[in-house]
């Protein structure tokens, strides 16, 4: 049977349960299909001229990435369609700015989570196959930081070693189910979590010891245990097994420290770019008062207080707010006040005068009572950080009556993927 794609695939369709076939497909490109879930090189008959050679071998199965078929050009431009239509689509006219372009499309993600699996009676770490449990032996990802891949093989070796077993979720046994790596942008030092199931790990010392031995740049190992079956990668019990239990980075001459649960851009040279764009775009004054919901461990209040009188910072996660409270304290800041709270309750009490809001919430967004008293307080400009433009729009919506959009900013923080960040600046209408 062949088809032809009729229109080059976007990043909505990408995301159904077709993505595993559909995502070859470009605009004008015709296969010769069986009908099969998996559609290779050798099918297709007329490959679009923004086809790339594929070199991950595992791309076809594996739903960390999306677009190492097309060239990086094309991805950006699919991105910022993709922003444009779904504003639109709601009705807004926003001016549109041209999308931040990454200078690393490829190896770049900081915080990095292979999974344990059994294969041939050997411990393994790999990747989830799409839409499914199944995990795919493969360490050398083209989307994280090549520093990772040589500790990943020697953890590996470390558990053969030692006769460390992989947790099988089927039946509840084993040891090794996930490991989880941080890095430093700025020092290059690396924080190790090994997750297991239950809080043993035998030869753990000697496991540790050599892997840093190895790798000296590995400056802290933390274990973070699982006394329940789950497909959480961390839950909130940790045992510290070498070193301090995190690692500091630095952005535009601040000190962040970075725990194993902190809430942190796994691109830090885009988030770099992300923040420095968004104070830009807010024009922010030093006599301004802001409230940075959804504040995290603190980066954008600590930058913002750099240019403003004030911020009032709000978070609910203890770990972050725990963070950032000792980030505030590392940078000598005292005009940032952290407040660990859920944000919709807080906002609710709040009644101080603010001149600008910053928000960054999760991929679902905020709430609709969070958005409906932001019309209540009256902020004169909000700036709305988002890495889900279609939650961010639908929340804008209901304060389209008192907000106008000025600005829509795209970013491409996840290069390869269908995923884009976005920063949109809005004004008060009776301002």
């Amino acid at each position: 049977m062949k088809i032809t794609c009729e229109k080059m695939i976007s990043l909505n369709t990408c995301q159904t349960k077709e993505k595993t076939q559909v995502k070859y497909l470009l605009e004008g490109e015709s296969i010769i299909t069986d009908d099969s879930n998996t559609i290779n090189e050798k099918q297709i008959i007329n490959p679009s001229s923004d086809r790339i050679k594929i070199k991950c071998p595992i791309f076809d199965r594996c739903g960390g990435c999306d677009f190492l078929h097309i060239n990086y050009q094309k991805q950006l431009s699919m991105k910022e369609e993709h922003v444009k239509n779904l504003y639109t689509s709601a009705n807004f006219s926003p001016k549109f700015l041209p999308i931040i372009s990454s200078d690393q499309p490829l190896y770049y993600r900081h915080k990095v989570v292979l999974s344990a699996t059994t294969k041939k009676g050997k411990l393994r770490l790999g990747l989830y196959r799409e839409y499914s449990k199944e995990i795919i032996p493969f360490i050398d990802c083209f989307i994280h930081e090549k520093s990772t891949h040589d500790i990943m093989h020697t953890l590996e070796e470390l558990f053969h070693k030692y006769k460390i077993p992989a947790y099988d979720y089927k039946t509840n046994t084993g040891m090794i189910k996930h490991i989880l790596m941080r890095i430093s942008h700025q020092t290059k030092d690396l924080l190790v979590v090994i997750v297991t199931n239950g809080n043993l790990l035998p030869n753990g010392k000697k496991i540790v010891s050599e892997l840093v031995k190895k790798h000296p740049k590995v400056q802290t190992v933390v274990q973070n245990i699982h006394n329940k079956k789950t497909h959480l990668v961390l839950l909130e019990e940790e045992k510290l097994l070498y070193g301090k239990g995190f690692i500091t980075d630095e952005i535009d001459g601040l000190n962040f420290r970075i725990s194993a649960q902190s809430f942190y851009q796994v691109n830090p040279t885009q988030m770099i770019k992300l923040y420095k764009s968004a104070l830009d775009l807010a024009l922010l004054k030093t006599t301004d008062t802001v409230l940075d919901a959804y504040s995290g461990i603190g980066t954008i209040s600590l930058l913002a207080s750099k240019r403003v009188k004030e911020v009032i910072a709000v978070e609910s996660n203890p770990m972050a707010h725990k963070d950032a409270l000792i980030n505030k304290k590392m940078n000598n800041i005292s005009n940032v006040t952290f407040i660990n709270h859920d944000v919709t309750e807080f906002i609710q009490t709040f009644n101080q005068k603010i001149d600008c809001l910053i928000m960054d919430p999760t991929r679902d967004g905020s709430t609709e009572t969070f958005m409906n008293t932001i019309k209540m307080l009256k902020p004169k400009k909000i700036l709305y950080i988002s890495c889900e433009p279609k939650t961010q729009v639908r929340d804008i919506n209901w304060i389209a009556d008192t907000y106008k959009i000025e600005s829509v900013q795209a970013v491409d923080m996840f290069s390869q993927t269908v995923h884009v960040e976005t920063i949109t600046l809005l004004s008060l209408k009776t301002a």
